[in-house]
């Protein structure tokens, strides 16, 4: 019985989610097991000079712990853009962008082992609310966990992405190499409650350029191999509720990054996440 009204609460929240049409922009998040949850946040942006405020929903539903579905989805209420250019005198401009449908998420997580599963992602083009990534992407991520302690999980994972044709572009396929710790302080395991501490690196690279299948063959390529990382921290006040865990999360994520270079993008947000416990 309990566990089918935990299915009727994550099922209830993604079917509202896609009702509002929220939107979702790529969450980096920790490696972790199948669970069941729920997450409702918001985030402000600063991202090849565009600054963007986004609301997002997402939802995970775990029948076992081997085995998972989810959805992830976005809506960016405004962005806008404000430019100094120098030429014989200043001129600042500011450029309202665009604003609606982010993009969107949806997937499952295999878990046949205690210690290993795969991802398996489908990511939806935005409609109104981005610019960039308006192609649909296939992504698989075997993943990798280790229980280093109770009350710290270490976590790695292999991406590999690839994209379906659109109006005569194929972007190259990308790899990617992510590693976690999520780290419990104050935990008390029997009523779910306590301090949770998340941190996520992903660097990620394109291993093949983009071609343009309108262009003759010798122009198509598109020289468009990069290379690039991203992080993110997580503090969490994790509070017993009716059985489950509500928790209250600040997070910052250093969204572009260059190995060798400084940063270009910062995103910072506050998201209430409810974990169910089956």
């Amino acid at each position: 019985m309990r566990l089918l009204l935990n299915l009727r609460l994550v099922c209830s929240i993604l079917v509202l989610s896609l009702q509002v049409t929220a939107v979702a922009r790529e969450t980096v998040l920790p490696v972790r097991a199948p669970e069941s949850s729920a997450l409702l946040g918001a985030l402000g942006e600063l991202r090849d000079d565009v600054y963007g405020v986004d609301l997002n929903l997402a939802g995970e539903y775990a029948p076992c712990r081997c085995f998972s579905v989810y959805g992830d989805f976005a809506y960016r209420l405004v962005s806008y853009e404000w430019n100094t250019m120098l030429h014989d005198q200043i001129h600042e401009t500011m450029d309202l962008q665009v604003n609606g449908l982010n993009e969107s998420y949806l997937g499952a997580k295999m878990m046949p082992f205690p210690f290993a599963g795969v991802d398996v992602s489908w990511r939806l083009p935005p409609r109104d609310g981005s610019r960039v990534n308006r192609f649909h992407r296939l992504g698989i991520s075997p993943f990798g966990l280790y229980e280093f302690s109770r009350n710290m999980t270490l976590g790695a994972a292999v991406e590999y992405l690839t994209f379906l044709e659109k109006g005569g572009f194929l972007p190259g396929d990308e790899i990617g190499l992510k590693g976690s710790a999520s780290w419990e302080l104050l935990w008390n395991h029997e009523i779910g409650s306590g301090w949770k501490f998340d941190y996520v690196f992903l660097y990620r690279w394109r291993i093949q350029e983009s071609e343009n299948g309108n262009l003759d063959k010798p122009y198509r390529k598109m020289d468009d191999l990069y290379c690039g990382f991203r992080m993110r921290v997580d503090a969490a006040r994790y509070f017993s509720l009716v059985g489950n865990s509500l928790g209250l999360t600040l997070f910052y994520e250093m969204n572009r990054g260059n190995l060798f270079g400084m940063e270009t993008g910062h995103t910072l947000g506050f998201y209430v996440k409810l974990k169910l416990r089956n």
